[in-house]
């Protein structure tokens, strides 16, 4: 659960563009003939976490 907890703590920026970024090495993996199938599985798991915080939805800013 911490893990969730500090995930959801980051900045925007980091809690999408992380995952953004192994998908897109993922891809470009893919393209280059390498098959790499764990980026996009933890891309798109990072990706669904990374929606605002039940405190940001509430209006709270840190």
């Amino acid at each position: 659960m911490r893990l969730f907890e500090w995930w959801s703590e980051l900045g925007p920026l980091w809690r999408y563009g992380l995952p953004v970024l192994l998908l897109a090495i993922s891809t470009l993996l893919w393209i280059g003939g390498t098959f790499w199938p764990w980026g996009w599985a933890v891309g798109g798991v990072m990706l669904l976490f990374s929606g605002p915080s039940d405190s940001e939805k509430k209006g709270y800013r840190f």
